[in-house]
């Protein structure tokens, strides 16, 4: 816009805006490394199971994205308003591409977590109501070896623990033989989609808040002069994000996540949920296509274990590699199908809680889609008969109740909370979802907990550290994007002016 029309109002809330993006990044620095401290502290295991899946992303991610990433957000900072409006648009473009890029080498190792590509039929092997993860290429053997392990450790105590063994990386062995197969993994690809243009969203949803609550305390145009090219981004992500993205997001849970699926549609499938089939249109039409399609219960998972018959562990291990027998004494006379039937039992309890988290997220997700409409058929762009709708809504509905100058605020804000509520909704579906595994379909949760205690003054100090991190943090960016003078010193001397 500053390019278009040399506004310096444009330019001077670019740099703000700039201001604000470096505060969260560093915000982002410090949560992230929090993270890994969790991964670290609370799931050990975690390093064994992204040290094949995850660990060319996560090195891509570190040395490329991320570095890239920061260095091209100080520059575009030093040279914005020094340089052609195109070059710095070019340095931003840069910026998003290689932040988007650190998001998709992140995610995949969660996709991976949840859609398990390039294991083929081994998890199909222990649940047989489970598809195909892409082409065979995990070392069988390595991945027995693995499950036997976790399995021995969990008995005694952790499965955390396998890590402990002296022998565990020799005793494993290589456990893919395609180190980029989680790369082109189909569900990494959409959730990467899906989550960059949630983070849009919320980015947007709260740029777009602030301008709308500074337009309602000083009733200066301005801040609707501002508000109006974010809005159009805003209207767009979110008519894209739930109705595009959400659909093939949702495809990749019907295909690859069955159980899941059955769990998210709990609370509108009723009784039927835990028999053997049920019946819900809505759901149906949209997941198969077919209104009339019936939709597993828990129960057809329940039989479809019994498919595996009374074959235990120790026969399986028998036939395809006797020397872990002793790592599986404690399930040796276990059956496969009794395995089986656990994991699908466990998901019971918590099925309405996951289904709950997913109407939040589609109750949410049509709320931010009608007013994105509303804002982008009266307010961005006019077209008849849509036009006349929105006016109509907008003006005749809307307006008496809140104002005629506080219905695109109130709009803005709709769409500004309701996208958080649907972000934090959604990937708490996702993530609690996945239960009982921590993979999908191959490791459990219970073989990959610690022995470290989750004590009460555990979860204080963790609370209050993320407490201080939010509370602080938000301070930050408000005093920087309220008070520009605090960060134009620091500006000036990295472009080796005066303060």
């Amino acid at each position: 816009m500053w390019s278009r029309t040399h506004d310096n109002l444009y330019l001077n809330y670019a740099k703000t805006l700039t201001n604000v993006l470096i505060v969260n990044f560093a915000l982002g620095v410090v949560t992230g490394t929090i993270v890994e401290f969790g991964l670290l502290d609370i799931w050990p295991t975690s390093i064994l199971l992204f040290a094949s899946s995850g660990f060319l992303p996560l090195l891509y991610e570190a040395t490329i994205a991320f570095i890239g990433e920061a260095v091209l957000i100080v520059f575009f900072l030093i040279t914005l308003g020094r340089w052609r409006a195109s070059y710095s648009i070019a340095l931003l473009i840069a910026t998003w591409f290689l932040g988007s890029l650190s998001g998709y080498f992140i995610l995949t190792a969660n996709a991976w977590m949840n859609v398990p590509w390039g294991m083929g039929n081994i998890p199909r092997a222990l649940y047989p109501f489970l598809p195909s993860y892409g082409p065979d290429d995990a070392n069988v053997t390595g991945v027995l070896n693995l499950a036997a392990l976790l399995v021995n450790y969990t008995l005694d105590g952790y499965g955390s623990m396998a890590l402990s063994n002296p022998g565990f990386t020799h005793l494993v062995g290589v456990f893919y033989l395609n180190p980029y197969i989680s790369l082109v993994n189909p569900d990494a690809i959409i959730t990467t989609f899906h989550t960059l243009f949630a983070a849009y969203a919320i980015g947007l949803g709260v740029v777009g808040t602030a301008l709308s609550v500074r337009y309602l305390g000083t009733r200066d145009d301005k801040y609707i002069k501002l508000l109006r090219p974010i809005l159009w981004v805003l209207t767009i992500v979110l008519l894209i994000e739930p109705i595009v993205l959400g659909h093939f997001m949702g495809d990749t849970v019907v295909k690859y996540q069955p159980l899941k699926f059955t769990a998210l549609v709990t609370l509108t499938g009723g009784k039927g949920v835990y028999g053997y089939e049920f019946y819900d249109p809505i759901e149906a039409l949209f997941a198969y296509g077919n209104p009339y399609h019936p939709i597993h219960g828990f129960e057809y998972y329940l039989s479809s274990c019994n498919a595996l018959g009374n074959t235990t562990f120790v026969e399986l291990y028998e036939k395809l590699d006797p020397s872990m027998i002793n790592y599986i004494s404690g399930i040796s006379n276990l059956t496969l199908s009794s395995y089986c039937r656990e994991a699908v039992l466990s998901l019971e309890p918590i099925a309405p809680l996951v289904s709950a988290f997913y109407y939040t997220m589609i109750g949410s997700g049509i709320i931010i889609a009608i007013a994105a409409v509303l804002v982008l058929f009266t307010y961005l762009i006019r077209i008849p008969v849509l036009t006349d709708v929105t006016d109509f809504i907008n003006y005749r509905l809307l307006s008496p109740l809140i104002g005629y100058y506080n219905v695109l605020p109130f709009l803005t804000m709709v769409m500004a909370f309701g996208s958080a509520i649907a972000a934090t909704a959604g990937w708490a579906a996702r993530e609690i979802g996945r239960q009982p595994w921590t993979v999908y379909g191959l490791v459990t949760t219970n073989e990959v907990v610690t022995p470290v205690p989750i004590t009460p003054v555990f979860v204080a100090y963790v609370l209050a550290i993320l407490t201080a991190i939010a509370v602080g943090g938000s301070l930050a960016m408000y005093y920087v994007a309220t008070r520009p003078g605090i960060l134009r010193n620091i500006s000036e001397l990295l472009r080796g002016g005066e303060s």
